[in-house]
């Protein structure tokens, strides 16, 4: 790949996530993400009671199974569940968080931050323990480590998910200050044991970087490093922050 070819994928990716992040229902828009029972309550900006029946979202005449979302007006309401708990996520086109997304601030992509690594699949059916932003631990599918040279030094990050869509949580020395307080990577292993890619370049902002209502996994201590990883995202761009400059 040529260095122009690879700006221009880089280039589209980013297009890409911005379209993600912004979209009427997108990453951005998320307004509310309300934890429900089987005891009804009311919940601001909809109409009538909300509750649980088994695994199911019940309110105003209609029910959201897991993985369902039905569309109310011009918000989205989005069946979500997390171990036991289900919530219910709310997508509101006018959420502030959306309105006020001018642009995603990004290293310039650089080749040297294509990396190569070792990929080491854990055991079938093993979990790792994941603590969240809101503070709940999680028991999430181990899928194994990713052995890799960052700036001379070797790291050993731990991955979870299926094979074809890993997600590495990290952090790093700009982690805080030039860039969110953590990022994610995606990697895939298709072919499992053996080489994989680690392009840092595509490191992105977790969701709870652009609302309050996401709750994220958080780094664990084997992603935290203590080099600088001067590639992909790194902080929201702001319309208001614009604005005022």
């Amino acid at each position: 790949m040529s260095e122009r070819e690879f700006e221009e994928s880089w280039q589209n990716w980013h297009t890409a996530r911005m379209r993600a992040v912004t979209a009427p229902h997108g990453i951005a828009a998320l307004a509310g993400t309300h934890w429900l029972s089987p005891e009804k309550q009311h919940i601001d900006g909809l109409d009538g009671d909300w509750y649980l029946d088994g695994a199911n979202i019940v309110g105003d005449g209609f029910t959201i199974v897991q993985g369902g979302e039905v569309l109310v007006g011009e918000r989205l309401l989005r069946h979500f569940r997390r171990d036991d708990d289900v919530a219910l996520r709310v997508f509101d086109p006018a959420a502030p968080s959306r309105v006020d997304v001018a642009d995603i601030d990004a290293y310039m992509p650089q080749e040297e931050w294509v990396l190569k690594g070792v990929f080491t699949p854990a055991p079938e059916g093993d979990t790792v323990a994941v603590d969240e932003i809101d503070g709940y631990v999680e028991n999430q599918v181990l899928a194994g480590t990713v052995a890799v040279e960052i700036a001379g030094q070797p790291v050993e990050f731990v991955v979870t998910g299926p094979r074809t869509g890993m997600q590495l949580v990290f952090s790093d020395a700009t982690s805080g200050t030039d860039t969110y307080r953590f990022r994610f990577l995606r990697l895939r292993a298709d072919g499992g044991a053996g080489q994989i890619e680690v392009d840092f370049n595509r490191a992105y902002l977790p969701p709870c970087a652009f609302a309050d209502f996401y709750v994220c996994p958080l780094p664990p201590a084997a992603n935290r490093l203590a080099v600088a990883v001067t590639a992909g995202e790194k902080t929201v761009v702001r319309q208001s922050a614009v604005e005022a400059a």
